[in-house]
């Protein structure tokens, strides 16, 4: 292969990463369906949950209506005081330990195993749990950090909250290559290797939005086997980018970003 120029590495190649990506994903196959079906089912991000939840949400409103009419469903206390939402309540937060206490390592040992993927390299399985044997604590509250501070962005005003999303999106990733990282230092490294690509960033996201599209009518079937891999194969390519460009203009030292080797199998 061709060695890069330097002028080649500074441009955003949106079509090369999806390439790549698509290439890495295909190549370990069953392990990253398997991989990103049970991130995004830790997430709550899966897509026939998602639709799931839509319907029942909007069967109990409809059941409240008719049962409170619509003064009593807006302000009786007994709507919010019911046993059926008190048992959400206590699902709800549940729920949310989940997500920080496991999602968050999980995500971090699914960029592992995303940066650890190639072409040519089959990666296993037992790689997303890199997350929760490598510095679990740190990992933990860096990725309850980062979504802290998104959510709070996000009660600002959504276009706020939308580029800082795009400013966090380097956090698991460098989390994956040095999870002993300071968790000030993560954040602000994230941001300062987005700093200048996050119209990249989001229109590569856009890119997949026909490929989501189809995943709508297909229930979610083509998001599992082939969009939602395929879209996070091609995010590691974009960070491999980000993470060159941040060790050539001295954002970043390679003891921070050590990079990541293949481990044995």
């Amino acid at each position: 292969m061709q060695r890069r120029t330097y002028m080649e590495t500074t441009r955003w190649n949106r079509l090369e990463y999806k390439q790549t990506g698509k290439a890495a994903f295909l190549a370990n196959y069953w392990p990253m369906v398997g991989g990103i079906l049970l991130l995004l089912l830790l997430m709550g991000d899966f897509l026939p949950t998602r639709i799931h939840e839509t319907v029942t949400n909007c069967i109990a409103i409809c059941q409240d209506l008719a049962l409170y009419g619509p003064l009593e469903f807006l302000y009786t206390v007994e709507y919010y005081t019911n046993p059926l939402a008190l048992f959400s309540i206590s699902l709800g937060t549940a729920w949310l330990v989940i997500l920080f206490l496991v999602s968050g390592p999980f995500e971090v040992g699914a960029c592992r195993f995303l940066l650890e993927s190639s072409p040519t390299h089959k990666v296993p399985f037992s790689r997303v749990a890199f997350g929760f044997n490598a510095n679990y604590g740190n990992v933990v509250l860096t990725q309850f950090l980062r979504r802290l501070f998104n959510a709070l962005w996000f009660l600002l005003l959504i276009v706020p909250g939308i580029i800082r999303s795009l400013g966090y999106f380097a956090v698991p990733f460098i989390l994956a290559e040095n999870p002993h990282l300071h968790y000030r230092r993560v954040i602000r490294l994230s941001l300062d290797m987005t700093q200048g690509y996050k119209w990249d960033i989001f229109v590569t996201f856009l890119s997949f939005l026909g490929w989501y599209l189809l995943d709508v009518c297909t229930l979610g079937i083509l998001g599992i086997f082939y969009v939602n891999p395929y879209c996070y194969a091609t995010q590691a390519e974009m960070y491999r980018f980000l993470r060159t460009r941040a060790l050539e203009n001295g954002i970043a030292t390679l003891e921070e970003l050590p990079g990541v080797q293949p481990l044995p199998q």
